[in-house]
């Protein structure tokens, strides 16, 4: 008989999630889903891109198939440097920038510099599953600390920091589940309470470039710059399948950076970073993305006429004024796993919220609106409706 190999404690410690088991279910024939974070088809830059990698190929056939400097392109982190300069009030040079596989890439990196088993960590609650399950892999204790209308709670954070916790992952614009922003004062604040605190702050801006009326706030990198790491990606603009992220860093952690991601995968993607520059020398990037917020915006008016139009009162959710999802709510003392369940007899997915949370919320629904057609939306909300009347009747 053959002794099967133990696996480390860190594949015992990484949380299960549901994100990616549900692009599976969703890809059944004649499933709708509202569940999963995908952008919307349509609103990929198709034909610029085919034009892009024509170009990178044909102006130097061999460069992009090559190995590149571990941190990345110099030339698309330059281009990010100067965007974190001109538009996000951030001080900073290429050499601050490092190019990652996605922003996923990012919080692997981040937990393994900094987290040893049992070391504290703060996240949001709700926060974004897959960057809670990144860190899982390595062992802290999570501490959760609410997100309302005005984002983070920051008496609860004040207490949380006070237990001396090594990271504080966040997303201040149109989290991720639940669509809300940070204030102009819990900005304030938060960076107070982060500046010197010794607790390195993630801010995850992938949604940032997603307001419908453009940038809603300060970065907190630009209000704390030694103490906050500023993660991005192109995933949400340009194409997630591309997975070309990147992360600018304080200084003073930039050699250990380096080091760690080309110790774990040499480099990120050359080609793809190559063909996403080129994307953006040839194209006005502020003008596709007024064209990626107005369909979102519109792709969200038409889910929320749905959603009126066949949820009964008992149910309660947001208007975001940006991102991709809306966070609703059954009754209170309520279970969603139910809605999830009755949603799946339907053929419609969507997305439990209690696993966001470390504390909490069963009675949320996180929905995807960017993803669906209008048809979809139309159908989709006519099922969901039926469970919601079913669970929850007026």
């Amino acid at each position: 008989m053959r002794v099967v190999t133990p696996f480390s404690r860190r594949v015992d410690d990484t949380m299960e999630s549901f994100i990616m088991g549900l692009v599976e279910v969703a890809a059944r024939p004649g499933m709708i889903s509202f569940a999963t974070g995908l952008p919307d088809n349509d609103l990929f830059g198709t034909d610029a891109l085919v034009r892009a990698v024509g170009d990178v190929l044909r102006e130097d056939p061999a460069g992009p198939l090559q190995y590149d400097t571990a941190s990345g392109f110099i030339p698309l982190r330059e281009y990010i440097a100067s965007r974190c300069r001109d538009v996000l009030g951030v001080d900073a040079t290429y050499e601050d920038v490092i190019m990652t596989n996605g922003s996923q890439e990012c919080f692997d990196q981040l937990g393994k510099m900094f987290l040893d088993r049992g070391d504290g960590m703060v996240v949001e609650n709700p926060g974004y599953l897959g960057a809670i399950q990144s860190f899982s892999a390595y062992g802290p204790r999570f501490t959760g600390v609410d997100v309302g209308e005005d984002g983070v709670d920051v008496a609860q954070l004040e207490e949380a920091l006070s237990h001396d916790p090594k990271l504080f992952y966040s997303i201040p614009n149109h989290q991720n589940p639940s669509g809300n922003s940070y204030s102009d004062a819990v900005r304030v604040r938060v960076a107070d309470l982060v500046r010197g605190s010794g607790c390195l702050m993630i801010e995850d801006d992938a949604y940032g470039e997603l307001g419908y009326g453009g940038r809603v706030g300060r970065t907190m990198k630009s209000m704390a710059p030694d103490d906050v790491v500023l993660t991005g990606s192109f995933s949400k603009t340009i194409s997630p399948g591309m997975r070309v992220g990147w992360m600018v860093v304080p200084e003073w952690m930039r050699a250990e950076a380096n080091r760690n991601l080309e110790a774990s995968c040499l480099q990120s993607n050359t080609f793809c970073q190559k063909v996403v520059h080129r994307f953006l020398m040839d194209n006005d990037y502020d003008l596709f993305l007024d064209g990626l917020r107005r369909g979102y915006m519109e792709k969200k008016r038409i889910f929320l006429e749905a959603m009126e139009e066949n949820l009964p009162g008992t149910m309660r959710w947001n208007d975001p004024d940006g991102g991709m999802f809306i966070w609703l709510r059954s009754p209170e003392g309520t279970d969603a796993t139910a809605l999830f369940e009755g949603a799946l007899d339907e053929k419609l997915v969507v997305m439990p919220g209690k696993p966001f949370h470390v504390r909490g919320g069963a009675n949320t629904v996180r929905l995807n609106f960017a993803t669906p057609s209008e048809e979809q939306i139309h159908e989709g909300m006519r099922r969901l409706g039926r469970v919601c009347r079913r669970l929850y009747p007026e």
